[in-house]
């Protein structure tokens, strides 16, 4: 099942539609929202259970009209929006399968929400995700974040598909970014000092400190989990998450060959950058005179603990460099 675009996406300007024949006989069609659709979408959301509107509204909020109006027209305010209708060959009733779209954040990224009827989970709502970041370039966006709830299991693996990284976690919520172009990047108008950390699952214990003391942090759950593209650095390519870090924590297995590599190939392809890590068990306990542990790696950190101790020294080694005010750009 194809679908028969109507645009390639190569003007914001355009109207973007893409339809599909259905083994049924129906028709699927995807094109962008205008505030016409005002009712269809409201309607759709009337249609749904309490618990799919709390997934996708955080509680028990229910749209009205003018909701729905503005939410068609996110548009007009550098966004974009996608509805996806199906149509019945000698019927004018249709069906809304699903929608959606994203909003501009003030950071720069764009803010993702999607929302598939029961009956068409499965394969839509990565397809409208891809949809959305096949557009967003256009707009000249090159992350798209999401709130996600933790017990949202279907959002979730639409989004760990594409190698996504946690920006925050706030109770039972999870943001995450998936890039555009490959990897995500750090959020072009977050001025804050970055650091990368890399650990299994996505979740540092230490996060909201590092926020609190006024750090950005990107938490990448490591190689295995970052879906069809890859770890880039352990392909030997550059990570912008890494190049445009102020440091970077790698809290990977310690004893894994792939832990090794990967700090191996930071350390080499982001000169300058204060890499930090645990210590192998089978490596030598000694230190060395400057504080730096002569069982790891030349050049690399090992990290203190617990975390709030870790925020401290990321915060004593970034205070050490200026920030950089020309970060990288990646096409």
């Amino acid at each position: 099942m194809s679908p028969d675009s109507t645009d390639d996406l190569s003007s914001s300007e355009g109207d973007f539609a893409e339809s599909f024949d259905l083994a049924d006989g129906r028709h699927l069609e995807v094109r962008r929202t205008t505030t016409k659709d005002a009712s269809l979408i409201w309607g759709f959301y009337e249609g749904m259970t309490a618990l799919d509107r709390r997934r996708r509204f955080f509680g028990a909020f229910r749209p009205d009209l003018d909701w729905c109006r503005g939410w068609a027209d996110v548009g007009s305010r550098g966004g974009f929006g996608v509805i996806a209708i199906v149509r019945d060959e000698g019927n004018d009733a249709v069906e809304v399968a699903g929608e959606a779209g994203y909003a501009l954040r003030s950071d720069g990224d764009g803010d993702l929400a999607v929302t598939v009827a029961q009956q068409w989970r499965g394969w839509l709502g990565a397809y409208l995700v891809d949809v959305l970041v096949r557009h967003a370039p256009i707009d000249g966006i090159e992350n798209l974040q999401a709130d996600v709830l933790l017990e949202n299991g279907p959002m979730l693996a639409t989004l760990q598909n594409r190698g996504p990284v946690a920006l925050d976690h706030d109770d039972g919520v999870v943001r995450l970014s998936i890039g555009t172009a490959a990897t995500p990047t750090w959020p072009k108008r977050d001025q804050r000092r970055r650091v990368l950390v890399e650990i299994a699952g996505g979740r540092w214990s230490g996060e909201r400190q590092a926020n609190e003391a006024g750090l950005a942090t990107a938490v990448c759950s490591g190689p295995t989990r970052l879906g069809r593209r890859g770890c880039p650095v352990l392909k030997g390519e550059h990570c912008p998450l890494a190049d445009d870090a102020d440091a970077i924590i790698v809290l990977l297995d310690p004893d894994d060959e792939q832990t090794a590599l990967m700090i191996e190939s930071h350390l080499r392809m982001s000169p300058g950058v204060p890499v930090l890590a645990r210590r192998a068990r089978d490596r030598s306990e000694g230190e060395a005179l400057d504080g730096r542990d002569a069982g790891m790696p030349e050049g690399c950190v090992e990290v203190e603990s617990p975390p709030a101790h870790a925020v401290q020294q990321i915060l004593s080694l970034v205070g050490k460099r200026e920030p950089d005010a020309s970060p990288q750009v990646y096409a």
